[in-house]
C-alpha cells in the first residue's frame, strides 16, 4: 500500500501551532507519531498575501468574475519571483527550526521520503491561512517533490456514508457563467471520456431550480463537475459560483441538496474554476469524501490542460492523488515555455479529503455481475470452476497490436509470403474456447499442426524465408521468422518484447515506419545472432533449410544456455493511451522477462511505473528526459546518453565557435524536448551565452510556419538557431527540416538526434548543411565494436548502407537484456 504521513496543525500563524506528524501506510493505523509545536509567525502570511496580490494581478485571463485581466495595477513577474523567493526563506526558517523539539519532525519525514518513492502528504487543519500556504517550498521535499502529492484534510469531521459503487460513472456537470472564458473545452474534454454512462448530465448555466433538482434525483451521482466563474467568501469559510448570466449561489444555499447527493453516492467534487478554498471548507462541513479545487484564480488554459490530463489518468483507473499529480507534473511546461508563461501553474489544484472517506476509483472492470462473481469466487471448487469459465471465454489475442508472428503490425511490408505466413501462425493463435470441442475434426488438425508436428510453423519459416529472399529484407519478418523456426524445431528458448512507433493516419494507414523499422533492425540482428546456433543442422527442419539461413555464414551465432530468443512486437503507435495499453497487455504475460522500449520520452513516462510496479525490466533505447534520472525506478534503464550530456556537447560547440546568442524551437509539451531545453538554457546562460525569446518557437504546432519562424530570427543578429524536435508524436520533424529549408545555410544550426534522419538528408543540397551540426548518440564510424555494422551489412543486403544509431542503440538494450538473462 502506498505511503502517507499527516502532518496535523491545530492553532494560527499568531499565536503557534500545535504540532503532530503521523506515519505508516492507508490500509493501517499509524506507525508513529510525534508532537511538537511552531512558533507564531503572523510575517509569513503577510509575504503570501503580497504574493497573491500580485499573482492575482498579471496580465491573465482568470475563471473569477471579480478580477479583471488589466487592472489599474498590473505586476510584474519579477516582483513575483521576488516574493516567492521571500516567502521561501521564511517558511524555512521557520519550518527548519530546532525549538520544541521540531527538528524530530522533520528527521521522520526524511526518513519517510528516503525510504519510499511514492508518498501522499495529507495537511490537517482548518485554518485557511495555513491552507493556503505553499507547503511545496518547504526545502525538506526538495530531492522528492515530484514524488509527493498533497492533500487538505478538516480537523473536524463526521462518518462519510457507505460508498456505492456503480458499474460506469455518472456525472453531473455544471456550465456556468462562461463570460470572458472558454469552458467549452472543459464539456470536450468530458465528452472524450467514453466510460461515463449515459445518464450523466450537462446543465448549461442552469437556474437555481434546475441544479437544486438534479442534485435531489435518486439514481444518485459520482461526481459533480463545476466549470465558469466562482470565489471564496467569508474568509475562505465558504465559496459562490456563478451558475449563469445573472445568478450566484454560495454552498451554503445548496445543504440539503448537497447533503442528499453526497447520502446518495456523491463521491467526488471538482470545481475547475478560480479561488476554490472556500467552497472546499464548505464542503468539507458536508462531509464531501472528495474534492478537487483551484486554491488560487486559474487562467484559463491552465484549467482545461489540467482537466484534461487528470481526466486521461484518473478514468483509467488511477488512484485520485496519483492522476492528480501527473496531471500537475503536466502544467510545468505552461510555467517554463517561452511564450505567454502561466506562473505558478502548478500551485494551484488541491485535493481535499475526508479523512475516513474510502478511496474511490474510476471503475475500468467489466459488469457488475461479473464483478459479483469474482467476489464470490471463496471456495477452491468455486476457483476451479470459473477458472474453465476464464479459459473457455478468452478472448482471441489477434488485433491487440502484439505480435509473435500472428499479425502483421508493419501493413506497408505485408508482402504475399509474408501474408501467407502470418496466417500459419495465426491458426495456432486462436482463443482456448475454439479447443474445447474435443470431438471436432478442426480441433484435432489444429492440435496436430500447432503443437505435435509443428507443421503450421515449419510453413510459416518457409513462406517467412522466402519473403525475405525474394520481397524485402524486412526486419518484422526477420523477427517472425526467428520466432516461427523456434517453435518449428521445438527449441526451448526465452522471450523479451520491444515497443515500437508505428505512426499512423486516422484511417488506420501507416505514416511513418522508418523509426520502427530502424530499431526492430537492432533487435532482429540481436536475436538472429542467439537462435542461429539452435537452427543449423537441426533434423527438425526441411533438407537443405540450414543452407538457407540468414548470416550463417557471417554472424557467430550464440545461444542462452542452449536455449534461444523469442521476441514480441508491440506497437504503441507514439501515442500515450495507446502505450499504457500495451504496457498493461506486456506486463500480464507471464513469459516476458524484459522489454525494450518504448522509443518516446513521452511514451516511457508515461507507462515507466506500470512496468516497475510489476518488476519487469524495461530498457529504452530512445529516451532521453531527465525526468527519469531525477527519480530513478529499480526496473527502469536505458542505452542512450541523457538529454543533459545532448544538450552539453551542443552548448560546447556553440560556445567554443563563438556563437553567444541561440534561440531554441521544441515542443513544450514532450518531456524529452522540454528536459533538454532546460539543460540546454541552464548550460549555455552558465557559459554567458544568450537565448533570444522567440514568438514563434513551438515547432510542434500545426499551424507552424517554418517561413515566419526564419524571419523573426533574422531580425536578431548572429543568432545560431537549436532546433530540437520531438520523436515523431507531433510534425515537429518535418517542421525542423522545413526551417533547414528556409535557413539556406545563413544562420548556425545545431540540433539533437531528432534531425538526423534519412529524410533530412534527402534533401540533397549540399549548401543547406553548410551550417548544420547535429549531435548523435552512435554514428558506426566512431563505434567500439565495428564488427556489429560490417556483420549488419552482410545481413541486410548490398541495399543497406550502414547502422543508425537507432538500430545500434536497440541492438545494445537487446544485448543488456540476453546477458542478464
Amino acid at each position: 500500500m502506498n505511503r502517507v504521513v499527516i502532518l496535523t496543525l491545530d492553532g494560527d500563524l499568531d499565536r503557534g501551532i500545535r504540532v503532530t506528524l503521523a506515519w505508516g501506510t492507508t490500509d493501517k493505523s499509524a506507525e508513529g507519531k510525534i508532537m511538537s509545536r511552531l512558533a507564531p509567525n503572523p510575517e509569513i502570511y503577510q509575504l503570501y498575501t503580497d504574493w497573491q496580490k500580485g499573482y492575482r494581478n498579471l496580465e491573465y485571463f482568470y475563471r473569477n468574475p471579480r478580477l479583471t485581466p488589466k487592472g489599474l495595477y498590473i505586476s510584474s513577474m519579477k516582483s513575483c519571483e521576488q516574493l516567492v523567493d521571500e516567502l521561501s526563506n521564511n517558511i524555512n526558517q521557520w519550518l527548519n527550526s530546532r525549538s520544541d523539539g521540531f527538528d524530530q519532525i522533520r528527521n521522520q519525514l526524511t526518513t519517510e521520503l528516503s525510504r519510499h518513492r511514492d508518498i501522499r502528504v495529507l495537511i490537517q487543519t482548518d485554518n485557511p491561512q495555513l491552507q493556503r500556504l505553499p507547503w511545496h517550498l518547504w526545502d525538506v521535499w526538495e530531492n522528492n517533490h515530484d514524488s509527493v502529492e498533497f492533500s487538505l484534510i478538516p480537523l473536524e469531521y463526521q462518518p462519510t456514508p457507505e460508498t456505492k459503487l456503480r458499474n460506469r460513472v455518472r456525472l453531473l456537470a455544471i456550465l456556468g457563467n462562461s463570460d470572458g472564458i472558454d469552458i467549452e473545452t472543459d464539456h470536450n474534454n468530458w465528452q472524450q471520456v467514453s466510460s461515463l454512462d449515459s445518464s450523466s448530465c450537462f446543465l448549461v448555466e442552469p437556474t437555481r431550480e434546475e441544479l437544486d433538482h438534479k442534485l435531489w434525483e435518486k439514481e444518485g451521482w459520482d461526481i459533480l463537475f463545476f466549470a465558469g466563474h466562482s470565489s471564496s467568501e467569508c474568509n475562505d469559510e465558504s465559496g459562490r459560483i456563478y451558475i449563469n448570466q445573472e445568478d450566484s449561489l454560495i454552498i451554503d444555499d445548496l445543504i440539503p441538496a448537497l447533503k442528499e447527493a453526497i447520502k446518495n453516492g456523491l463521491k467526488l467534487a471538482i470545481f475547475n474554476s478560480c479561488d476554490g478554498l472556500g467552497l472546499a471548507n464548505a464542503l468539507a462541513r458536508l462531509q464531501m469524501p472528495q474534492a478537487i479545487i483551484m486554491k488560487e484564480p486559474v487562467p484559463d488554459e491552465v484549467a482545461q490542460t489540467f482537466l484534461r490530463f487528470f481526466l486521461e489518468e484518473f478514468s483509467q483507473g488511477k488512484s485520485l492523488h496519483k492522476a492528480v499529480k501527473v496531471a500537475r507534473k503536466r502544467l510545468h511546461y505552461l510555467e517554463n515555455r517561452l511564450d505567454k508563461k502561466l506562473p505558478y501553474a502548478t500551485w494551484l489544484p488541491v485535493i481535499y479529503h475526508h479523512p475516513k472517506a474510502q478511496p474511490w476509483r474510476w471503475p475500468v472492470s467489466g459488469s457488475l455481475v461479473t464483478l459479483l462473481i469474482k467476489l464470490a469466487l471463496g471456495t477452491v471448487a468455486l476457483l476451479s470452476i470459473y477458472g474453465i469459465y476464464k479459459i473457455a471465454t478468452e478472448p482471441n489475442k489477434l488485433g491487440d497490436k502484439i505480435s509473435s508472428g500472428e499479425e502483421i503490425l508493419d501493413t506497408t511490408s505485408a508482402r504475399r509470403f509474408k501474408h501467407r505466413g502470418v496466417k500459419f501462425m495465426a491458426k495456432c493463435q486462436t482463443p482456448w474456447r475454439d479447443n474445447l470441442a474435443i470431438f471436432s475434426q478442426k480441433t484435432w488438425q489444429r492440435w496436430e499442426r500447432c503443437w505435435w508436428t509443428k507443421s503450421n510453423y515449419k510453413k510459416a519459416g518457409n513462406l517467412f524465408l522466402k519473403s525475405w529472399q525474394e520481397e524485402d529484407k524486412d526486419p518484422e519478418t526477420l523477427i517472425y521468422l526467428n520466432n516461427a523456426l523456434l517453435e518449428a524445431t521445438k527449441s526451448d528458448y526465452y522471450t523479451i518484447a520491444v515497443a515500437v512507433p508505428i505512426v499512423r493516419n486516422k484511417n488506420g494507414s501507416v505514416k511513418h515506419r522508418e523509426l520502427a523499422q530502424k530499431i526492430l533492425r537492432g533487435i532482429g540482428h540481436a536475436q538472429t545472432e542467439v537462435n542461429l546456433e539452435l537452427f543449423q543442422d537441426n533434423d527438425k527442419l526441411p533438407n537443405n533449410f540450414t543452407e538457407k539461413l540468414l548470416g550463417k555464414d557471417v554472424i557467430n551465432g550464440k545461444s542462452i544456455k542452449g536455449k534461444g530468443l523469442k521476441v514480441l512486437i508491440a506497437d504503441d503507435a507514439n501515442i500515450t493511451s495507446e502505450a499504457i495499453q500495451r504496457a498493461k497487455a506486456l506486463v500480464k504475460e507471464r513469459d516476458i522477462l524484459g522489454v525494450v522500449g518504448h522509443y518516446a520520452s513521452d511514451m516511457t513516462m508515461e507507462t515507466v511505473d506500470i512496468y516497475n510496479s510489476n518488476k519487469l525490466v524495461l530498457i529504452s533505447s530512445g529516451s532521453t528526459t531527465e525526468e527519469l534520472t531525477e527519480h530513478p525506478r529499480n526496473f527502469f534503464f536505458r542505452t542512450v546518453p541523457t538529454a543533459k550530456i545532448a544538450a552539453q556537447y551542443l552548448v560546447d560547440y556553440l560556445v567554443e565557435n563563438g556563437h553567444q546568442k541561440a534561440a531554441v524551437f521544441y515542443n513544450p509539451r514532450s518531456p524529452f524536448t522540454h528536459s533538454f531545453w532546460q539543460e540546454f538554457k541552464q548550460q549555455f546562460t552558465n557559459q554567458g551565452g544568450e537565448l533570444v525569446d522567440i514568438k514563434h518557437y513551438d515547432i510542434s504546432k500545426p499551424n507552424f510556419n517554418p517561413k515566419q519562424a526564419i524571419e523573426e530570427i533574422g531580425k536578431t543578429q548572429d543568432t545560431a538557431i537549436v532546433l530540437n524536435p520531438d520523436g515523431q508524436v507531433t510534425n515537429a520533424v518535418t517542421n525542423a527540416i522545413d526551417m533547414i529549408k528556409e535557413n539556406n545555410g545563413r544562420n548556425v544550426m545545431v540540433g539533437s538526434s531528432g534531425i538526423a534522419r534519412s529524410k533530412t538528408l534527402a534533401l540533397k543540397q549540399p549548401d543547406l548543411f553548410e551550417n548544420l551540426v547535429v549531435s548523435v548518440s552512435w554514428h558506426h564510424l566512431n563505434s567500439a565494436n565495428p564488427q556489429v555494422n560490417q556483420d549488419a551489412q552482410t545481413l541486410w543486403g548490398k541495399s543497406f548502407n550502414s547502422l543508425t544509431a537507432w538500430s545500434a542503440l536497440a541492438y545494445d538494450a537487446t544485448r543488456v537484456l540476453i546477458t542478464a538473462i
